[in-house]
């Protein structure tokens, strides 16, 4: 490869993905023990103070954040000009190449597949909705949920990642300007497309479509043109489910989904406990075992 092989006291092994603000890499300590992940700041970002902030803020929130469904950053750390933040390796796949590969198929997710995928998601966002880290109390909206910030291992487990656009009330420098369009348009809530403040309940809308998407087996919105992606985001309108969907889980989706933040679940907390439920009465459960298949097919 063409970057050096070691950074400090890390060997890089492969690069494995590249997003708007970073770079990642598969690595391993060079002293030896288990892989791991170097998330890097672009080198042409490195050199302006806004992303630079964003990164070093985004690592200062992740290093503070415990919790089994939320991917673990272990520090930060800058080897000569570039930014670095450790994180855990999730061995498996996003939940974005598990659905592009059941779409292929012409098959939506198994329903305790998706249970098992969104029952982890909502876990993660209880937590960071209602975080304390260690005295303080802090008001985190993560504002990029979706199938790709969601990392789904080989043993069916469900981590939560990206918080590069996160709003977070402890760490100024982290949040976002209102009015910046940011995060993945497919997935954003109506406020967030206006520009708006966003609380929790913009997540849960995010997490509504993504369980719309898991059970239909396509986005609620997509269109060739940004602007009419984002016309039909505002809108809230996406069509309907297969009519094989069962009426409770139909339910669950139109609520989380709803235009109006007052008219959706309140809580990640209370929108879980309702899609358990629904998925119940369908005679589904959290199914890791179906999930691990899921991520086993998309490779």
């Amino acid at each position: 490869m063409a970057e050096p092989l070691e950074v400090g006291e890390y060997r890089l092994l492969d690069k494995i993905a590249v997003g708007g603000m970073a770079e990642i890499f598969r690595a391993e300590p060079v002293a030896g023990g288990e892989r791991l992940v170097l998330k890097r700041l672009l080198p042409q970002h490195r050199s302006d103070p806004r992303f630079v902030e964003r990164f070093v803020g985004e690592a200062k929130l992740c290093v503070k954040l415990r919790h089994p469904n939320v991917v673990r950053t272990q520090k930060l750390f800058k080897k000569g000009l570039d930014y670095f933040m450790v994180q855990e390796l999730v061995d498996g796949a996003s939940l974005r190449a598990v659905l592009d590969r059941r779409r292929a198929a012409g098959a939506p997710l198994p329903l305790g597949a998706t249970l098992q995928a969104l029952s982890g998601l909502l876990s993660a966002l209880d937590y960071l909705h209602r975080a304390r880290l260690g005295d303080e109390k802090v008001q985190i909206v993560h504002r990029d949920v979706g199938p790709a910030n969601l990392l789904l291992s080989r043993a069916g487990e469900v981590k939560l990642t990206d918080f590069g656009v996160t709003e977070a009330s402890l760490h100024p420098e982290s949040k976002a300007e209102h009015g910046a369009l940011v995060g993945t348009p497919a997935y954003m809530s109506p406020e967030q497309v206006r520009g708006r403040p966003l609380d929790a309940r913009s997540d849960l809308f995010s997490a509504g479509s993504v369980l719309y998407e898991c059970l239909a087996g396509r986005p609620p919105f997509e269109a060739e043109v940004e602007f009419e992606l984002l016309q039909q985001v505002t809108e809230a309108a996406p069509p309907p489910l297969p009519p094989s969907t069962p009426a409770p889980l139909r339910a669950v989706v139109a609520k989380a989904m709803a235009a109006a933040p007052e008219a959706r679940f309140q809580t990640a907390a209370e929108l879980r406990k309702s899609l358990l439920a629904a998925g119940q009465a369908a005679g589904a459960a959290p199914d890791p075992a179906a999930l691990a298949a899921a991520v086993g097919e998309a490779g």
